[in-house]
């Protein structure tokens, strides 16, 4: 075994207790998304542009919601997450929705697929679940076509800071353990799970695309949420930011493209 993965473990127990949560929370607003709403947000969207015909990897894909989004705009696209309940929820979602997609289960630090695609994509509260960024680098090199294009879309780490004391910046192997009741969308109070995160600066984010040999092609950072979270208010419609600091202009999400040499 890893170092890791004891905690590799208990993060892949806890999306599987969250997963069936998020299916019926109001956060994930499956009901409008079946119907033909798009959970995209406007970041990865103005970023990768029209994806019609092509081929996708969705790394971390949770129960699929964006990696269908993404094959609704024409894209052929596979999804790949730890937690078997998401996997599970994602391919009978695909079913119901009469939308096709491909849907694998397995750690992306070890994914080996044989095949390269057009673009490799991640997105939100993606990263910190990963012990070791430059394994991730290596996975995105391994699955992305020479001249092909990836994107992450994330939180920024800054703003973990602001009224959280106990996080670092800088990564640390040890994990920060959470001894959660519930979890961050509505419902399921019930559930009592525990998680493991590592948070990561910039600069490593950076580092592991470089030296897997990918060139960094934009930074794009912005000065607000897509995502209603807990202690955030509205700015305007579709953005939000943290309550109490409405007139301070910081860093919520950023966003990182890069092409295969």
């Amino acid at each position: 075994m890893n170092e890791f993965q004891k905690y590799i473990d208990k993060n892949k127990a806890s999306w599987n207790k969250r997963t069936p949560v998020h299916y019926k929370s109001n956060f994930y607003d499956l009901d409008s998304f079946k119907k033909g709403e798009t959970s995209l947000k406007s970041m990865e969207l103005n970023a990768l542009g029209d994806v019609k015909g092509k081929t996708m990897l969705h790394l971390q894909c949770h129960f699929g919601q964006d990696t269908l989004s993404w094959a609704r705009m024409g894209a052929d696209i596979t999804g790949v997450d730890l937690s078997e309940k998401s996997i599970e929820a994602a391919d009978n979602l695909s079913q119901e929705i009469g939308v096709e997609a491909k849907f694998i289960n397995h750690d992306v630090l070890s994914l080996d697929l044989k095949k390269e695609y057009d673009i490799v994509f991640s997105s939100y509260g993606a990263i910190g679940w990963l012990p070791n960024l430059k394994k991730w680098g290596a996975t995105v090199a391994k699955h992305l076509k020479q001249g092909g294009t990836f994107l992450l879309v994330e939180f920024h780490p800054f703003t973990d800071l602001l009224d959280n004391t106990k996080y670092d910046y800088f990564y640390k192997a040890k994990p920060d353990l959470e001894l959660e009741t519930g979890t961050y969308t509505d419902g399921g109070e019930e559930i009592k799970h525990e998680s493991c995160w590592w948070n990561h600066a910039l600069s490593e984010v950076f580092v592991a695309l470089e030296s897997n040999g990918l060139k960094l092609q934009s930074f794009e950072e912005f000065d607000y949420n897509p995502y209603h979270l807990r202690g955030f208010v509205k700015k305007e419609d579709g953005k939000f930011v943290i309550k109490g600091r409405e007139k301070q202009a910081l860093p919520y999400v950023y966003a990182v493209k890069a092409t295969k040499r």
